[in-house]
């Protein structure tokens, strides 16, 4: 395990370390309760990642970035015992949690918080809570247990192809599924070092890339594109590289061979199932479009969109919407069984099969928008946005700024014909209550929205105009 400014940590010494935290946070929290970890991409990561584990908690990895709302309010919900933090981040959280302590056992500026105003909630660990897009406004706290990660470990590690020789650039937000399962699971399965990156800066990257002895890259389709065109090779020791968490352009994949010799490989999954297919970039039936073939014990089916039964799939060649059975799949959403027919998840995404079992993603049914591999709920941006007291109609829509790279834009209407609304003024409403991801990067302000009968926002119309 290594990071950019870090030294490297050998597996003896993590498995000591992970040891320490385990011990302090069993001694430090009520049995079985939540953890959240909202700390930075650095090596202490997959200490922290693995500590809350070891120790039988609920793990429930949040970002960096996020705003004070969405971690209180994703602490409450989660009726967590304590979280882990970094010094100077999240001051303002006296209404979440009444003690802090050091927490040197992680890190210097590693901070524990505990005694929550509110009582905890077993988490029946050691499990994981993840955030999902979520299709209306508040996104659904995901729960995956042990057998479903050792299970994800263990397919991914068959089939990604990773080894004990591998070094891995952990560049993804390890508080995500992909990054997650890609930057921690999968290696320490493996036995693979990890060097761990703290976002995708090219001054960072490309050194070690290229002098790093970098072999595996997992990464995100805007990653590739900006090393297309503005990163040198060449990168020796890199073999294997690929890509998730949105549609890879073939012009992408086109530049990326041309300059760097390697035919980046796709994964897809979702919060809900992990990891469960991998395009082999190096396989006899490699198709740049395809997201490859399911891995080890997954069943991947594609039903009829209006009337989904997966006993009764399409054939090969028919769009449909996917569905998934796998290990790895989530026992619930926290408070609501699992959401599954005939033990399959219907992932909401339009895919087809080929003949050989592999898939290919046409669409969504969804209105999330990928902004830079993180998935963006627009009604739960559009619902932050309703509570500014001038803002009576509000629409947020992707604004796409090349093949790979998306923001957000925000068309809002205000409430009463003499309100003022300025994007300046917005868009501090917005960054005081949103991650900087989900903030629009554009908002525009019309006298009024087109509505329907029932005076709901016609969406498609917004868009088009």
């Amino acid at each position: 395990m290594a990071g950019a400014a870090a030294p490297a940590v050998s597996y003896a010494a993590l498995a000591e370390q992970v040891g320490r935290l385990s011990s302090r946070l069993r001694t430090a929290l009520p049995e079985d309760g939540a953890v959240l970890l909202c700390y930075p991409n650095r090596p202490q990561y997959l200490c922290a990642f693995l500590a809350v584990l070891a120790s039988g908690r609920t793990l429930f990895p949040m970002p960096h970035g996020s705003a004070p709302p969405e971690f209180a309010g994703a602490a409450r919900r989660a009726s967590a015992a304590a979280a882990i933090v970094a010094a100077g981040v999240l001051p303002n959280v006296k209404d979440v949690f009444r003690d802090a302590r050091p927490l040197p056992e992680l890190a210097e500026d590693a901070i524990l918080l505990f005694s929550p105003r509110w009582l905890p909630r077993g988490g029946d660990g050691p499990a994981l809570l993840l955030q999902s897009s979520g299709t209306t406004g508040e996104p659904k706290l995901v729960r995956r247990d042990g057998p479903s990660l050792d299970a994800v470990s263990a397919a991914m590690v068959r089939a990604c192809g990773f080894r004990p020789d591998d070094h891995v650039l952990a560049a993804a937000p390890l508080c995500h599924s992909y990054g997650l399962e890609h930057g921690i699971l999968a290696p320490l399965q493996a036995g693979s070092c990890v060097h761990v990156c703290d976002g995708f800066e090219l001054p960072r990257v490309v050194p070690a890339l290229r002098d790093g002895g970098i072999t595996l890259l997992p990464g995100v389709p805007f990653m590739f594109e900006m090393l297309c065109r503005a990163a040198e090779g060449p990168f020796r020791a890199l073999r294997r590289v690929y890509s998730a968490g949105g549609p890879l352009p073939r012009q992408i994949f086109d530049m990326f061979r041309q300059k760097f010799g390697l035919r980046i490989g796709q994964v897809y999954g979702a919060t809900e199932v992990g990891s469960v297919t991998f395009s082999d970039p190096d396989g006899p039936n490699f198709t740049p479009a395809s997201v490859g073939v399911p891995m080890d014990g997954v069943s991947i089916k594609v039903v009829d969109v209006d009337d989904p039964r997966v006993d009764r799939p399409l054939p090969p060649g028919i769009e449909g919407q996917v569905a998934i059975a796998a290990p790895s799949m989530l026992s619930g959403y926290l408070g609501e069984p699992a959401p599954v027919l005939d033990g399959h998840f219907l992932t909401g995404d339009l895919g087809v099969l080929d003949e050989t079992g592999a898939l290919t993603i046409t669409g969504r049914l969804k209105l999330l928008i990928d902004i830079g591999g993180r998935k963006v709920n627009p009604a739960e941006v559009e619902s932050v946005l309703h509570r500014h007291p001038q803002v009576g109609q509000c629409v947020v829509v992707p604004m796409r700024l090349s093949e790979t790279v998306c923001r957000l834009k925000a068309i809002v209407a205000p409430a009463r014909p003499d309100a003022e609304l300025s994007p300046q003024d917005l868009r501090r409403f917005a960054r005081k209550r949103l991650s900087g991801y989900k903030v629009p990067r554009l908002f525009e302000v019309r006298a009024s929205l087109p509505t329907g009968p029932t005076g709901k926002v016609l969406r498609h119309l917004v868009e088009a105009s």
